[in-house]
């Protein structure tokens, strides 16, 4: 039966938080929250950025959205544009994650084999390269009092393990 609910920003996503704790540049140890067992994770849809905010005040995040583009004849491969706001009360901070996030995507196939090497055995897809889109750079937030952001967006291909048959999602 094919899995719906796993979509390829999920291991886009994980992929950064593991390279973003490698680098030093943020630790689970920092997201641990009264009442939960396991560190949240700073890489969140806007949807939850209250709740983050209330459990972990004044730490950094990340907020993302995913977009995907449309498919032409090439129909197995599948295109998305992932944007990423980093909010922190540390300008310093956002310049730093923005830079780091450019250097770990703007490198087409070999940013797509780092994301690759790191998926997990379960994951139905096989990136195909990365690149940065643009880069803004840190901003006052609007509504959130000492918050600062920095926003930027890359842009990435995938396949999906699919029928060789019928062309479907296995």
């Amino acid at each position: 039966m094919v899995d719906y609910t796993r979509v390829a920003s999920y291991d886009v996503r994980y992929f950064l938080w593991q390279e973003l704790q490698n680098a030093g540049l943020l630790s689970s140890n920092d997201y641990y929250a009264d009442g939960f067992t396991q560190p949240l994770v700073p890489i969140i849809p806007a949807q939850q950025v209250p709740e983050f905010n209330n459990l972990l005040p004044s730490k950094p995040y990340i907020i993302y959205d995913v977009m995907q583009k449309g498919f032409g004849s090439t129909w197995w491969i599948s295109e998305e544009t992932m944007t990423f706001e980093i909010t922190s009360v540390n300008p310093n901070q956002i310049q730093t994650i923005i830079n780091f996030i450019i250097d770990l995507f703007r490198r087409y196939d070999k940013s797509a084999g780092d994301v690759n090497l790191e998926l997990t055995a379960g994951s139905p897809y096989r990136f195909l390269w990365f690149n940065l889109e643009s880069a803004d750079p840190v901003q006052a937030f609007q509504n959130e009092g000492g918050f600062m952001t920095g926003m930027l967006t890359i842009h990435y291909a995938y396949t999906r393990e699919t029928d060789s048959n019928t062309g479907r999602y296995v």
